[in-house]
């Protein structure tokens, strides 16, 4: 204990002495350590940290697929989860959801929009967790026809006056009186941003073909994930069995409830952000390395003398890692700072609400990472110049004046490798990085099939008496879009079920009539519900037939619909469709007559675009008969400038009505890409402090070399070299350091690159711009790092150097 409290003494003294590296040292490695704090803060958060449930690693989310139809990790019907709890052996209990939006007065009289979730009786005591005020839903209350009743969030009380009356009184749900019967603990949000649930009230008898339920189950104890999938897919071919009309090529699947949060895209997007801090922190490890050689130089003279009076070789490697670590641990100190800022830096970027449960911060998890890293870190850059300077020339070291034996040729071939390895980490880094910011920038630029610029969106629900019967909201809705359509600087406006690049449309079956298919291989596409201005609103007249009438928009029985060109070239090839009929699933399936041809719309968000979602099916809004209605506003300008007059517009036709999401159709765009462009920003952010990073180990190194070879180039010039034969050596030198540096990084890339695959968009992993700029943007780096000390040593006066000796 009493020799490592004297290397910590010696240590701290020798650093103190040598502020200038000390601070070099320090801001490289925190750059370089607090990066990688930042990004495990979010592995941490996403991946290791245990949700806020009992036993969260045996609660399961369950699935459906129809691999014919290209269906994949879609919802339950009621039944099939009724069936599903009853016969399952591994399953200790089986609960369902589904999500929704409710209409609320706020206190200032302005509705509110609120999230919220309808669920199963027994899900709260599932998941382990009871509201901490009032009771927990009963199983009656579960029924159809079952009792109106309400479980608020702490923070949804709060915001309602936070009364303890106010558990067991009624509250005005979505135009529907509520009673409150609990309030939940506070910060719970389950499953992600919920902040209201009222029961599911399934009914048994509903269509199996109905599938919206989320539904989570538990492992009973012994049960294991794989034995559960197995028994879910015997349960679900019993139901094909039995069910052939709507089960019919319907398999079931599980995974653990977290991977419904951390799909394997993100999984790999994390993976990839750990490497690329990585390489940040093993650049920053090879400039330290190169600055403490740089040092070594000075001080052969001082561990010369100390190997002369005893002091064995381990026992100064041992006094040179101590100043390592002691390196390290500042570097890692300040880098909590550096991630700190960083987190709340990415939390600013996301626009929306995340789950609950995550939190992105520096727990003791994150310490105690940063604390092994930063000691791992000091270990791996001190070593090497321990080691090679714990073995001096004593005879050359101790001689006044002399430079020190290991000062030539092996130390700067030492140099020049850990900076060839830098350029190789910074290449790999940067192919990753352009190939990130290339796919967001197809990404924003995806062809949405229309114009979005003059666009404005919002939704709004209609719910209440007034609007219990379909015709009065469709007389409400074509009201109001006729008010909209009037206003100054409007030139149309429309309501649809779903909002292009956004909402993907709802899910169906078809049939083509002269096509018939077997039960399970019908074509599956999307169903989208409009009024008749629809497509001139959004500026892309049809391509063949007409558009619905008003009768036919407002009549729930209508059996008219408009399909797009995929889906028309699909069906009939080359042929009119026009007059033709096809059977669509929009409930019981029913025979509708195809009235028109649209223009392909993209309707999924950018990168999620499926078969599926390429066949649309247009009907009449009235068909679908929702409260909940998107509508879109054409504006002559800025549609911005037109949002506050929508607003009030709405207001006045009805003051109950809230307004939510209110966007124009260019932000909509950017909200939907958000992602990709955060992490296009990120690994940008990370590339550019890798090329920093790098650019300096260069200048240090070249910098080095000419210090070193003064008294050489003294008597090069003294001989008749020209400077510009100065400049090609000490560049020439940089170059082809670079050069090696680039080679293997071009061999790393490629690998590295083919890893993304499945995060890119719209540009390939082997892209050819990417891959012959990144390298030459890189050896024009390491050019400008190289000359400016050949530009130094162009200049050395030849007498001067000659007498450096």
């Amino acid at each position: 204990m009493d020799t490592l409290l004297q290397d910590l003494r010696y240590a701290v003294r020798a650093l103190l002495r040598s502020r200038s590296f000390t601070a070099l040292a320090v801001l490289c490695l925190a750059l370089g350590i607090g990066t990688n704090t930042a990004v495990f803060s979010v592995v941490n958060t996403l991946l290791l940290r245990p949700l806020p449930i009992r036993d969260p690693d045996r609660v399961l989310m369950l699935y459906t697929r129809q691999d014919r139809q290209g269906i994949d990790d879609a919802s339950f019907s009621v039944a099939d989860l009724l069936d599903v709890r009853a016969q399952s052996t591994t399953l200790a209990d089986v609960a369902g959801m589904y999500e929704g939006g409710f209409n609320l007065a706020g206190g200032d009289g302005e509705p509110e929009r609120v999230k919220g979730m309808g669920i199963s009786a027994n899900l709260f005591p599932l998941i382990g967790v009871s509201p901490a005020r009032g009771r927990n839903f009963l199983p009656r209350e579960d029924r159809p026809g079952g009792e109106l009743v309400v479980i608020l969030s702490d923070a949804l009380w709060r915001r309602m006056g936070a009364r303890p009356g106010l558990v067991g009184s009624t509250v005005l749900v979505s135009g529907k009186p509520r009673v409150v019967v609990g309030v939940m603990p506070p910060r719970f949000n389950f499953p992600t941003t919920a902040e209201l649930w009222v029961p599911m009230q399934t009914d048994p008898t509903e269509a199996r073909s109905e599938r919206y339920v989320w539904t989570i189950a538990r492992l009973k104890p012994g049960a294991t994930l794989d034995g559960a999938r197995a028994e879910l897919a015997g349960l679900a071919r019993r139901l094909e069995a039995a069910n052939p009309g709507t089960n019919a090529g319907w398999s079931f699947g599980a995974k653990l409830w977290r991977e419904e949060f951390v799909e394997n895209g993100l999984k790999l997007t994390l993976y990839l952000m750990m490497g690329a801090v990585g390489f940040v922190l093993l650049i920053a490890c090879a400039n330290v390395a190169n600055l403490l050689l740089a040092r070594s130089v000075g001080r052969q003279r001082e561990i010369a003398i100390r190997a002369a009076v005893g002091a064995a070789r381990g026992r100064i490697v041992r006094q040179l890692l101590t100043e390592s670590v002691l390196v390290a641990l500042a570097g890692g100190a300040l880098g909590v700072l550096i991630a700190v800022w960083w987190i709340a830096w990415v939390t600013s970027r996301i626009p929306e609400r995340m789950a609950y449960w995550i939190t992105f911060d520096v727990d003791w998890r994150v310490l105690a990472y940063t604390l092994t890293l930063s000691v791992a870190t000091g270990v791996v850059f001190g070593l090497l110049p321990a080691l090679r300077a714990s073995r001096p020339d004593l005879t050359g070291a101790l001689r006044e004046g002399t430079r020190g034996a290991g000062s030539g040729g092996a130390r700067n071939r030492v140099r020049g490798t850990l900076v060839a390895g830098e350029i190789a980490l910074s290449l790999i880094l940067l192919v990753g990085a352009t190939l990130m910011i290339r796919s967001f920038l197809a990404a924003v630029g995806t062809d949405m099939g229309f114009d979005t610029r003059p666009l404005l969106a919002l939704r709004t629900s209609l719910t209440g008496e007034r609007y219990d019967r379909v015709e009065a909201r469709a007389a409400a809705f074509r009201q109001l879009a006729g008010r909209i359509a009037a206003l100054p600087g409007a030139r149309g406006a429309a309501w649809t079920t779903a909002l292009p690049g956004d909402d993907g449309g709802t899910g169906l079956t078809l049939v083509a009539e002269g096509q018939p298919r077997a039960p399970g291989e019908e074509i599956a596409g999307r169903g989208i519900g409009i009024t008749p201005e629809f497509f001139s609103t959004v500026g892309k007249p049809l391509l063949a037939g007409r558009t619905f009438s008003d009768r036919e928009a407002a009549d729930s029985a209508s059996r008219v619909a408009i399909v797009n060109h995929a889906l028309a070239e699909q069906l009939w090839p080359g042929r009119d469709p026009v007059g033709r009929r096809i059977q669509l699933t929009i409930g019981p399936a029913q025979w509708y007559t195809v009235v028109g041809v649209a223009p392909d719309l993209q309707y999924e968000e950018v990168g999620e675009v499926s078969a599926q979602s390429r066949r649309q099916v247009y009907v009449p809004y009235a068909v679908y008969g929702w409260h909940l209605m998107v509508l879109m506003v054409r504006s002559a300008g800025d549609p911005g400038a037109l949002a506050p007059a929508v607003r009030r517009e709405i207001r006045g036709a009805d003051p109950t009505l809230p307004v939510f999401d209110l966007r124009t159709m260019d932000e909509y765009r950017a909200y939907t890409t958000w992602d990709k462009r955060l992490f296009g920003e990120l690994f940008g952010t990370f590339a550019l402090l890798a090329i920093l990073l790098a650019a300096v180990g260069v200048y240090g190194v070249m910098a080095y070399v000419v210090s070193q070879r003064t008294h050489e180039i003294g008597i090069r010039m003294a001989l008749g070299a020209e400077r510009g034969d100065v400049l090609r050596l000490v560049v020439g030198r940089g170059l082809a350091v670079a050069a090696a540096g680039v080679g293997v990084g071009l061999l790393g890339a490629f690998g590295a690159s083919r890893a993304m695959r499945s995060i890119l968009y719209g540009v390939t992993p082997d892209d050819p711009a990417t891959f012959l700029g990144v390298p030459l943007f890189l050896l024009g780096i390491a050019l400008l790092a190289s000359y400016l000390p050949a530009r130094r040593a162009a200049r050395v006066d030849p007498m001067v150097a000659l007498r450096s000796e």
